[in-house]
């Protein structure tokens, strides 16, 4: 093969005529093996990478290098190889052990123009951040015409010690690019620019997107610091752009960013022009900003529409947890959910635990932001650092809506941080200050306590009942989060809703409140609304799991109805005798209780002289097994 040639596209009858001269075999290198034989076998391996450089490998080849050994040189292969997606071109590694392509100042795997490639079991090295100049493995496009290259996969390597990207796809023309793309169980770290990269040609009256089908998935990004660049930030973990539906899950970016300058990036996980994203159970942590500005955990960013984050645990970063970000000038940034994510101590030097800002010619509009998890504690490098914020930076940002989260604070530092002429709508969430006064900075006024911020806002108000809660969630090991990867999220020892708090049974039913589905199951993999009624925050602390647990009483007790007229009984059926009863106001005031009820059968419950508003029953036996539950009276 000759890299990068000038060779132009076969037409479809060259390559049918091609087909036929062309033979699939497996090749093998050994540092024991000799140029000039066949190289079809073990016994009589070829040498060098250059030898394979040499040959045209036709669709269905195999390329094998011994495990364990070193060899050195670049991978390179062209329009000329491989080319058909339905018949890969594999580079591998046999015997015992993955072997190691150490490629000096240069690339260690570059591909253009083709398709149909698998990548496995192998180690990239390059000759160090400082001395090398190149990617660690690169897949490029150059053509035009909108073309989509099928089927790439980049499984079980190691790429190391490169002076740019440690795994970038590449496309440079319209909407020409990849699709049916796989990066699985690969570990980038020690690179200088950026760790696992997709990006293609875009400008804001752009219509479609260069790549599709992006997965990446069970891998880990670290030690990417970036360098000194006042044109870019550099030093992300990965970096989604220009994809049509694209997943990052089960992955982990860490400790990435700290040399950058640039104000706008760099980040953990993140995405920008994209459609139709996921990013699910993976961790991002130590993330820095470098002297820069972002230094993100995950982020949602310019031009992204129909995406999702969930199931995510995002800690220590210097930037937000989980940024929703709109550059300037962007395509439209529309219709993304951010829910069942953990946030724990994000936003050390700017932004919080969720973050929100836009930019000025763009439009950002619908985001739905629900049953998250937020831990914020001060941070002497960010006085702003709160558990959801807005940027003051460009006015235009609607149809946030913000419900059944938990947004817990200590020492004072603010809860939410919106500034004036910004705005979003709460409902349904859970607030608590621990070690500090209660703080919501809202459109230039602060307020001390939920009461007076619904009167002048109208958040956190069904009609015109009080909704939302002020009190300890009971949050298990609260702030000692610490490291999970590679252990899976929902190992996460800290978070879950301890059996009395009041967040069980107390979120809003988004499905009827506003038409939408919350989903399936919570952070840690259990169903949600299992029963009538959510938790709030990213625990859904289900029947079955209590029940197990010893933690509370069976699944046949019954609260009804609910809404209640204020004056008319709640009547509480299934319940093991002897049980006692409370009625708690959202502030934690009790206002009523009976102890030792008898009667299994129904047991009515007063609500005479009680104001309209959201109440929480709690239903303790004899064996100190608890059923709480929310209640409305109307």
């Amino acid at each position: 093969m000759t890299f990068f040639s000038s060779v132009k596209i076969y037409s479809a009858f060259a390559l049918l005529l091609f087909s036929g001269v062309l033979q699939a075999q497996t090749y093998y290198i050994s540092p024991m093996g000799d140029d000039n034989a066949s190289g079809t076998s073990i016994t009589s391996p070829w040498k060098t990478i250059a030898k394979i450089n040499n040959q045209t490998l036709a669709p269905g080849t195999t390329v094998l290098f011994e495990g364990g050994q070193t060899f050195s040189g670049s991978i390179y292969i062209d329009n000329a190889d491989a080319n058909d997606a339905d018949n890969c071109v594999v580079f591998s590694s046999y015997g015992n052990g993955k072997a190691i392509i150490q490629s000096g100042i240069n690339s260690g795997f570059q591909a253009q123009n083709t398709q149909g490639i698998t990548i496995s079991n192998l180690i990239f090295e390059g000759a160090g951040m400082a001395a090398n100049t190149a990617d660690g493995v690169l897949i490029n496009t150059t053509l035009s015409g909108n073309i989509k290259l099928r089927k790439v996969t980049i499984k079980g390597i190691e790429v190391s010690n490169y002076g740019k990207t440690g795994i970038l796809l590449l496309s440079t023309s319209g909407n020409t690019g990849f699709k049916d793309v796989l990066i699985d169980s690969v570990h980038v770290h020690h690179v200088k620019k950026d760790g696992i990269v997709t990006r293609g040609f875009t400008m804001q009256s752009h219509v479609g997107w260069a790549h599709q089908n992006i997965t990446i998935k069970n891998s880990e990004v670290d030690n990417v610091p970036g360098y000194a660049d006042p044109t870019g930030h550099r030093g992300s973990g990965i970096i989604l752009g220009q994809v049509d539906n694209g997943l990052i899950e089960k992955t982990a970016a860490h400790h990435n960013g700290s040399n950058n300058i640039h104000c706008g990036g760099p980040g953990g996980i993140w995405a920008w022009d994209c459609n139709n994203i996921t990013i699910q159970f993976c961790e991002s942590y130590f993330n820095s900003s470098g002297s820069g500005c972002d230094g993100l955990g995950f982020d949602l960013d310019g031009g992204v529409t129909n995406s999702l984050m969930q199931y995510n645990y995002s800690h220590n970063n210097d930037g937000a947890g989980y940024l929703l970000g709109q550059y300037d000038y962007a395509r439209p940034w529309v219709n993304n959910v951010i829910r069942y994510n953990i946030s724990e101590n994000d936003g050390r030097t700017n932004g919080g635990g969720i973050t929100l800002f836009k930019g000025p010619g763009t439009t950002m509009t619908g985001a739905k932001i629900y049953n998250n998890t937020i831990y914020i504690s001060p941070s002497a490098t960010n006085s702003g650092a709160g558990g959801f914020t807005i940027i003051d930076w460009n006015q235009g940002i609607s149809g946030i809506e913000v419900n059944n989260n938990i947004f817990q604070s200590t020492g004072n530092a603010p809860l939410i941080d919106i500034p004036a002429n910004y705005s979003a709508h709460f409902a349904g969430n859970l607030y608590w200050s621990s070690g500090g006064a209660f703080k919501i900075k809202y459109q230039g006024s602060t307020y001390t306590n939920l009461a007076s911020w619904r009167t002048a806002t109208g958040n956190e108000l069904s009609g015109n009942n009080p909704i939302g809660i002020v009190g300890n969630p009971s949050l298990k090991n609260a702030g000692n989060g610490g490291t999970l990867f590679p252990n899976p999220t929902t190992q996460l020892n800290a978070y879950q809703l301890e059996s009395n708090s009041i967040a069980i049974d107390a979120g809003l039913d988004l499905m009827g409140l506003y038409g939408f589905n919350g989903g399936s199951r919570d952070f840690f993999n259990n169903t949600i609304y299992d029963g009538a009624i959510a938790d709030i925050g990213a625990h859904e602390v289900t029947l079955s799991t209590a029940i197990a647990s010893g933690k509370a009483i069976g699944s046949e007790i019954a609260f009804y109805p609910n809404p209640v007229k204020s004056g008319d009984p709640i009547f509480v059926k299934g319940a093991e005798p002897p049980y006692d009863a409370e009625l708690f106001s959202i502030t934690g005031a009790r206002v009523w209780k009976e102890d030792k009820i008898e009667s299994k059968e129904e047991h009515s419950i007063p609500t005479i002289n009680l104001a309209a508003g959201l109440y929480i029953l709690s239903v303790v036996d004899v064996n100190d097994k608890k059923r709480v539950n929310k209640v409305i009276v109307e």
